[in-house]
């Protein structure tokens, strides 16, 4: 997909944060996470997610970041990586929260020091056959303008240039 093409996509479904992210030579479409507002929203309320989106998880340091899926109503695989895009721990297809469950939602992952996770849909990591020990890369674009880059690299056509101030998180 092209830059401009990724960027028209963004800004029609109002999704002010984005980019690509890359695992096992696949690109997906990413939304992305960056504040405590949309962490805690992450994929909630969302009926659907296609099978070449995800979306990123961005912190400023390492910790333990488990997941709950209240409020979601599909299942997920989800990876957390660090700060180099090595890949720490899976979790595949992890199920909805019943709404009747209110806010006893289990937790999901988070049981060693990652610095990210992202969310694919699920089948994802069997599909990629993407496991423990592998390495993913972003290209990412904050919605003031700041660029988000690290782990493995991203090929030339899901990360051309973007001009903007550049921010590397590790």
């Amino acid at each position: 997909m092209t830059p401009l093409l990724l960027s028209l996509l963004l800004a029609a479904t109002g999704t002010p944060d984005g980019g690509t992210v890359v695992a096992k030579g696949k690109a997906f479409l990413a939304e992305v996470a960056s504040n405590p507002r949309e962490q805690a929203r992450g994929l909630m309320f969302r009926d659907r997610l296609a099978p070449d989106r995800c979306m990123i998880f961005i912190y400023p340091e390492d910790g333990y970041h488990s997941i709950w899926m209240k409020n979601c109503r599909i299942s997920l695989d989800v990876v957390w990586i660090t700060a180099d895009g090595t890949v720490v721990e899976t979790a595949d297809n992890v199920p909805p929260c019943s709404p009747m469950k209110g806010d006893d939602c289990p937790s999901y992952g988070g049981t060693v020091p990652a610095r990210h996770f992202v969310e694919f849909p699920a089948g994802t990591l069997k599909r990629l056959g993407l496991k423990k020990g592998d390495r993913i890369g972003w290209n990412l674009r904050l919605a003031d303008g700041t660029a988000v880059e690290g782990g493995a690299k991203v090929p030339a056509e899901g990360a051309k240039a973007r001009p903007a101030k550049k921010r590397t998180r590790k």
